[in-house]
């Protein structure tokens, strides 16, 4: 089975490190695909980048808002299902060496997909497995092979500077 890398924690920049990740693996000719869950796509620098330069699989499951309600409960366990679906196709077409699963840890944790349902794809991924998010359960933790924490220890945010294109996005 492939390696499990956790990237988790509450400071900024987990997604940016898969993404740093990423194309170190792209640099060396493996094949890589790129899922963002509760994510859009829209406004992504990295994902324009690669667009750009690269022919990278990189699919978004999300919705322009974010999931905030038990109301929207079902709607957005359909989307990320249907983001696991399309993972475990892409798949059965072609071995993958490296599968970033951004924001899984957010899914998880409020329980939009259960671990058991992502074992269609887990034993089918070559080398790495990297899963993004914050407040990953315990129960998931202790499954990955490791764990890198990323932590706020000032952030521009907070003094009341918005997000900067490019620098946060």
């Amino acid at each position: 089975m492939a390696k499990l890398t956790l990237i988790t924690g509450d400071g900024r920049g987990k997604t940016s490190t898969a993404i740093g990740h990423i194309f170190l693996e792209i640099q060396n000719g493996k094949e890589v695909i790129v899922t963002q869950f509760l994510k859009t796509g829209k406004n992504s620098g990295e994902r324009e980048f690669f667009d750009k330069y690269y022919q990278l699989r990189w699919y978004c499951f999300g919705k322009s808002e974010f999931y905030v309600s038990d109301e929207q409960l079902e709607e957005f366990r359909n989307i990320v299902k249907e983001g696991i679906d399309k993972i475990s196709n892409e798949l059965n077409k072609a071995k993958i060496d490296i599968l970033l699963l951004d924001e899984l840890g957010i899914a998880l944790s409020y329980d939009l997909v259960e671990w058991k349902d992502l074992q269609t794809i887990l034993g089918r991924v070559k080398e790495e497995i990297i899963i993004t998010g914050r407040k990953i359960p315990d129960k998931i933790r202790s499954r990955v092979d490791e764990i890198i924490n990323i932590e706020e220890v000032k952030h521009p945010y907070n003094e009341g500077i918005v997000a900067r294109k490019g620098i946060d996005f």
